[in-house]
């Protein structure tokens, strides 16, 4: 299968600028259109129906609201730092409707030709298809960020400076909490789900403080395959399978770890499985699918488990014991019972009213008042003590 590529040059991709998710989509789709043969930076044309379905507008209104996403992109502005100065220029150079066709014609400025096509060195080339299909307009800044620096596997960058490039406001996130939250966990989770590469990332701190954040970045060759050769199709999977993968922590869950589920199920039972997935659920400090894979492979959870069965045997133990005492315990009681009837057929009419005599007299005008039984209680409490 072919791929539809988009270049971006470097300065592009870490631009300051933020942009709604269908202007970021709308951008994306113009950018693949343009090509190394297209040196006039032509102007391309685009049903109406297709960008708007491209880009996930509601089919009421399609027509006024992509209109509105143009005129905001002919009005944004972005920054881009050159050798020479400081170029603003904006994102979208114009967009012209023939309604009665059901087409627009979209074009970039001139200025933005050196930024996308690739005429030298410093560019990343970013498949479209995955980029479209994100739908956080962080996790799309972000894999671009990463996708920089896929070969060297790891990019740190300063939290106030990643905040600027992702056109986050100062009132935005102010807790760091809450940044990780809704910007680098969601990208995180989406990017790993969706695209090429697996990410994850440590905080570095100054003092207490979260300063900056290191991304690693990890090819994901699985990934890759099940997008080229089955992008629409659904994957099933066994009860098993899908069981386990509810076990993985909420953040971690990405679709590729139920083929690593599915694997290892061919050579592990539930159990052990189970285990290392709940031990890489409070152990992963980083790239959770590394270490569940590792865990897997080497056990982590051996100990965990032999724990856990040696505190279920005795546990069983316990149990055994406790009722073999509650046995012998009711055989005591029958016996001393059985003893206590015998001696009470040997008592004389005197020695029961001995026992009776410090009943009070209440007690033996009642309907539930049992002399027999009231005599062999007294009988059993002698015999106990």
């Amino acid at each position: 299968m072919s791929k539809e590529l988009i270049v971006k040059h470097n300065k592009l991709i870490e631009a300051n600028y933020k942009l709604t998710l269908q202007e970021q989509k709308l951008i994306l789709t113009l950018a693949r259109k343009i090509t190394k043969e297209d040196n006039n930076f032509k102007k391309c044309v685009f049903t109406v129906e297709k960008l708007s379905d491209i880009l996930g507008l509601e089919k009421k209104g399609y027509y006024s609201e992509l209109k509105e996403i143009t005129k905001s992109l002919i009005s944004r502005v972005i920054q881009i730092e050159e050798h020479d100065g400081l170029l603003q220029v904006s994102w979208l150079n114009s967009a012209k409707y023939y309604e009665n066709k059901g087409i627009v014609e979209l074009s970039f400025s001139n200025d933005l030709k050196p930024y996308l096509l690739q005429l030298g060195e410093h560019f990343t080339k970013l498949e479209f298809k995955q980029l479209v299909n994100l739908s956080s307009v962080y996790a799309i800044r972000i894999y671009e960020l990463c996708k920089q620096y896929e070969k060297i596997k790891e990019r740190t960058i300063e939290i106030e400076k990643l905040k600027i490039m992702l056109g986050i406001e100062k009132t935005e996130y102010k807790l760091y909490g809450d940044f990780k939250k809704r910007v680098l966990e969601i990208a995180k989770r989406e990017i790993n789900e969706k695209t090429d590469i697996n990410i994850d990332f440590e905080e570095i701190k100054t003092g207490r403080k979260v300063t900056s954040i290191k991304f690693l970045i990890e090819k994901q060759e699985e990934q890759v395959k099940q997008i080229e050769t089955s992008e629409t199709k659904e994957k099933k999977y066994s009860e098993e399978v899908e069981s386990l993968f509810c076990m993985i922590k909420k953040i971690e869950q990405v679709e590729c770890l139920k083929d690593l589920i599915k694997t290892a199920l061919k050579s592990y039972n539930f159990e052990y499985i189970k285990s290392n997935i709940k031990y890489s659920n409070d152990n992963a400090k980083s790239n959770y699918t590394a270490f569940l894979k590792k865990a897997l492979k080497e056990d982590y959870a051996k100990i965990e488990r032999e724990k856990k069965k040696k505190k279920a045997e005795m546990k069983r133990k316990r149990e055994e014991e406790e009722e073999m005492k509650s046995k012998r315990e009711e055989e005591e009681k029958k016996l001393t019972r059985k003893l206590a009837e015998e001696i009470y057929e040997t008592k004389t009419e005197e020695e029961i009213e001995e026992y009776l005599k410090n009943i009070a007299e209440i007690v033996k005008k009642s309907v539930f008042f049992d002399k027999k039984e009231i005599i062999i209680a007294k009988i059993i409490e002698e015999l106990e003590q």
